[in-house]
């Protein structure tokens, strides 16, 4: 069941596969956008779970997913509140840049990605994407986003399981992740909180797999910024 009121625009699409589903019977606020695409099999949207709710004024959120194998794709909604949230996310196809509307496919993806997206705040932007090369053991990510006017770009390439767990608690955190890296399983675990902005920039790349974990409390008036590249 699709139940989404005060909404301005609702595109919904599903091609070529009757096993794909899309299941939200939730609440949205004014000027809500919702655009769904999935093309080939076993692409699941759905409400996280009978809890789960979408709230808010002027949220936009653009789903799309491409599976060509046996394992599925799930992207699970998880609250959603707040104002003039944007929220797009990819799985199986790759956003062009952090800010494009358009997105493309490398001719390889098996599937197995699996997104849960929470945003409660104001002015979040969340963009995302998850793509493999052929692999089922697809990446997952998580996110607690409890604040006001976060922009995060999330990407996470190639074959070998590859993971993030993101929470921010604070306003206006600036973070940029991406995991890449043939049979490489990378993980990622960031917690930003405090009085002041905390700008990351991380990149996990290569062969070998890698490992970052931050808990990050900024109290500099200035902010705080922290960049970290591993591996080749």
């Amino acid at each position: 069941m699709l139940s989404l009121l005060g909404m301005v625009t609702l595109c919904l699409s599903s091609f070529a596969k009757a096993d794909n589903s899309i299941t939200i019977d939730q609440t949205g606020g004014n000027y809500f956008n919702l655009n769904i695409e999935q093309v080939g099999a076993n692409n699941t949207i759905k409400m996280y779970d009978s809890s789960s709710y979408i709230y808010g004024n002027n949220v936009n959120i653009n789903l799309i997913q491409y599976n060509d194998s046996g394992t599925t794709n799930t992207i699970a909604l998880w609250h959603l509140a707040g104002n003039s949230n944007t929220v797009r996310w990819a799985q199986g196809y790759a956003w062009d840049t952090a800010t494009s509307t358009t997105y493309s496919y490398d001719g390889q993806e098996g599937g197995g990605h699996y997104a849960r997206i929470d945003i409660h705040g104001n002015n979040n932007t969340l963009v995302g994407h998850q793509t493999n090369q052929g692999s089922t053991s697809g990446h997952t990510f998580t996110s607690l986003i409890f604040s006001d006017y976060n922009d995060i770009w999330i990407r996470q390439q190639h074959d070998g399981a590859k993971t993030v767990n993101l929470t921010t608690y604070t306003d206006y955190n600036d973070v940029t992740i991406r995991q890449k890296g043939t049979g490489a399983n990378h993980t990622a675990s960031i917690t930003l909180n405090g009085s002041y902005p905390t700008t990351l920039d991380l990149l996990q790349q290569g062969s070998t797999t890698q490992s970052y974990s931050l808990s990050q409390n900024c109290l500099n008036t200035a902010g705080c910024s922290i960049s970290i590249i591993q591996g080749q």
